[in-house]
């Protein structure tokens, strides 16, 4: 829905909101957009500072110092790590999630789903995919 997408480019929160996702973790939320050429990756470097009115719980490794720490200095490796190998010309954006702003990543459409719905596509999209240590349509 491009009128939706133009409303998360500008205001994540209010965006987010009119789903029905508000609350305490995810009052202020920022949406960022992969594209072919870049890629997000969220973290919380300080803590664990997640999103779970939208993601729910935060999975373990999310808030496991190795994790936190690592992808800021090594974010190829840490998504490697994840399964996720992208392309050497892919730059790769790390976000640190703070207590007053939450990130979400918005995944690039995978090819071949132009015509799906948008129920069918919702089943595509993961945690990990928002996060950014996987892409649409993968799974492990």
């Amino acid at each position: 829905d491009p009128d939706f997408a133009a409303l998360l480019k500008r205001d994540a929160t209010v965006a987010i909101g009119s789903l029905g996702y508000t609350g305490r973790q995810g009052e202020h939320m920022q949406a960022v957009f992969n594209t072919v050429d870049t890629h997000n990756l969220v973290v919380c470097t300080l803590c664990s500072c997640y999103p779970w009115s939208v993601l729910g719980l935060p999975p373990v490794w999310y808030k496991a110092p190795p994790y936190r720490s690592r992808a800021v200095i090594d974010p190829r490796g840490v998504l490697e790590e994840f399964g996720l190998t992208l392309p050497a010309t892919t730059k790769i954006r790390v976000w640190d999630s703070t207590a007053e702003l939450r990130y979400l990543v918005v995944p690039t459409r995978p090819k071949g789903t132009e015509d799906w719905s948008e129920e069918r596509l919702a089943d595509l999209v993961t945690r990990d995919a928002m996060i950014g240590t996987g892409l649409a349509g993968a799974t492990k």
